[in-house]
């Protein structure tokens, strides 16, 4: 599969494990020594250092002139640490992954490893220019999961969405591709997803003779 596809507040990480008993304004985090990332209301601006908003004014000229979607987050970021301003909704994983869901869609389950996702999906950078999208190829995007097939953020969000569903994941970089001159990437940065699964199938190995494949169904 070409192209980019994401294969291979103060929000605390304790915060994270007690989301789902406080609906309070996230706490920052340090994720694997990597800086601080603070995932903060949109009321939190007036709050804000004079650098921080001048790093805020760029972000948001720079996310205008890339026609950012609606809700997208907004990034200030300081060397190594990250301030993010959202609306309501957003929350974060004890591994560090930002996500809201804007449909949950349906099903008993959750997608698990070695089943086959198919995905509609757009990949933004904190400028909310597009890295790629699948729409834009004129076909959704499939692949196995416990592969370490996807970036690993993503693959971590789309194991807890249900077919039908529709989520943006923000994927800090220790949970993104790998960055260095051999690949696409040449710096640490958040990426942003927006998301549709469209179904998630089993597969299974069939041989026949001396040929074996995998169908998913």
């Amino acid at each position: 599969m070409g192209g980019y596809m994401p294969h291979s507040g103060k929000f605390s990480r304790q915060a994270a494990l007690d989301a789902s008993d406080s609906k309070e304004d996230h706490e920052a985090d340090v994720i694997d020594g990597q800086g601080e990332v603070k995932v903060l209301g949109l009321d939190a601006e007036e709050d804000l250092t004079v650098s921080q908003r001048q790093l805020l004014e760029y972000n948001k000229r720079a996310q205008r002139q890339n026609s950012a979607p609606p809700d997208f987050p907004l990034f200030i970021k300081e060397g190594y640490d990250m301030t993010m301003l959202t609306s309501e909704g957003y929350q974060m994983t004890p591994e560090g992954l930002i996500y809201k869901d804007y449909a949950v869609g349906s099903g008993d389950e959750y997608p698990k490893d070695g089943q086959q996702v198919t995905f509609d999906y757009t990949a933004y950078n904190e400028s909310a220019s597009v890295i790629d999208s699948s729409y834009r190829k004129g076909q959704p995007a499939s692949t196995r999961l416990g592969i370490s097939g996807m970036i690993p953020g993503f693959e971590l969000g789309i194991k807890t969405m249900k077919p039908g569903g529709k989520r943006r994941i923000v994927v800090p970089p220790e949970l993104g591709p790998p960055v260095g001159p051999s690949t696409f990437f040449s710096a640490k940065q958040f990426e942003v997803f927006d998301v549709e699964l469209r179904s998630a199938k089993t597969c299974t190995r069939r041989t026949i003779g001396m040929f074996s494949d995998v169908v998913c169904e």
